[in-house]
């Protein structure tokens, strides 16, 4: 097959034999919601909440104000783990469930961006059922019981998400990284939803600029994504356009004046309406340049995105057709050929990133050309690749990294 040929795309139109929908978090938004916690946890069965953040966060005092709201509720703190890194590892979650274990906690409360969260989802289900974080990859991961097909339950979970991106706080999914391997592992099974998501603006009031506009860009390549996948439905549909606008409305804003509570509100509802597990080849291309380079994963979407919006575009009208109603929401030129009707989404994500301040290519946050063969094979091999609703070749691949250098 000629790489790129429209014989990879893959048919995303019409009525679909089958989908499924599940949002199984319970989310409550709004202000002055911290103080109530502990009231909120209370609903889910908890009584000795372990809390689960990093060392940034805990310094800005925000940890102290959560903390009190779980006491004001009549709930226990077991303990405080501090220690998770931006870019988290499969160690780091074996160690955060032993420590909860040895505090004998009964539920993990994750305050944080979505490193902290994503290893709070994989620390609760060693915790609950063993087994370490590199034995986890893969869907699908928990327990049965006997036959059933069922997945076995872990302790309550509720997040306190610190950044407007990852939606990592209503997801069934966890990325970590396996040092080892050199690989990011995801992770999902329906119990790794959280049982409740928190979204107040005060949880990000100290969140700088940058990490603002790169969580907000990895919200906007979620919904994007989310929209064209191969598995694109009608309810992700709703929740992808609505985030989309949401996004278009306030994330400049929130980047620019971080003291604009209402701008950094919406963002965390659109980032929690934009995720789906159902996402596509910007991802695959993002994991390696974290699991190889330390790319920020929000900084590799804003990078990859546009080049993979061209690419997608051209594989035939049933993807560009979707990029069309994006660029209508936009106010973009909506009519064309599919090439020019992807090129004008591509050219506006790619001037947000510039005014947000963002890198636009790879060579700027480290990684070398002569890394391109590792980021193909990491990307070929990323399960959210057979998402995508063009089908890339190795060489189609190779052509967009080099593109994105």
């Amino acid at each position: 097959m000629e790489a790129g040929s429209q014989l990879g795309v893959r048919q995303i139109s019409g009525f679909k034999d089958f989908y499924q929908s599940v949002n199984q978090t319970r989310v409550i938004a709004g202000r002055d919601l911290l103080s109530s916690t502990g009231f909120e946890m209370s609903k889910e069965g908890a009584r000795r909440v372990f809390v689960v953040t990093d060392q940034v966060i805990r310094e800005t005092g925000l940890v102290d104000r959560v903390v009190a709201g779980v006491e004001d509720g009549g709930l226990e703190v077991a303990g405080v783990f501090d220690d998770v890194p931006q870019d988290s590892s499969t160690d780091v979650c074996d160690r955060c469930g032993e420590e909860a274990k040895a505090a004998g906690a009964d539920s993990f409360l994750a305050v944080g961006g979505g490193s902290v969260m994503d290893t709070a989802k994989i620390a609760d289900s060693l915790f609950t059922h063993g087994g370490t974080a590199a034995e986890s990859e893969g869907f699908y991961l928990m327990p049965r019981a006997g036959d059933s097909l069922a997945p076995l339950p872990i302790a309550p979970l509720v997040c306190i998400p610190t950044t407007c991106g990852t939606g990592s706080e209503v997801s069934m999914g966890a990325v970590v990284k396996d040092p080892e391997r050199k690989v990011k592992l995801e992770i999902a099974d329906f119990p790794l939803f959280p049982r409740l998501a928190i979204l107040d603006p005060e949880s990000t009031r100290t969140l700088p600029p940058r990490i603002a506009a790169a969580t907000g860009m990895d919200a906007m390549t979620h919904a994007i994504e989310g929209y064209v996948s191969l598995e694109c439905n009608p309810h992700q549909d709703g929740r992808s356009l609505v985030a989309l606008r949401l996004i278009r409305d306030n994330l400049e804003r929130a980047v620019q004046t971080p003291e604009d509570d209402d701008a950094r509100g919406q963002m965390l509802i659109a980032a929690s309406l934009a995720i789906t597990i159902s996402l596509g080849s910007t991802h695959s291309m993002s994991h390696p340049c974290g699991a190889r380079f330390g790319v920020p994963h929000g900084v590799a979407n804003a990078i990859n995105l546009p080049h993979v919006i061209r690419f997608n575009a051209e594989g035939g009208s049933d993807i560009a057709d979707r990029y069309r109603d994006i660029n209508e929401l936009f106010g973009l030129e909506t009519g064309g050929s599919d090439a020019e009707a992807g090129d004008a989404l591509a050219t506006h994500v790619s001037s947000m990133v510039e005014r947000l301040g963002l890198p636009s290519r790879l060579s700027e946050v480290g990684v070398p050309e002569v890394g391109i063969p590792l980021l193909v094979e990491g990307a070929m091999g990323d399960g959210l690749t057979l998402l995508n609703p063009r089908e890339p070749t190795e060489q189609d691949y190779e052509e967009l990294f080099r593109r994105a250098m």
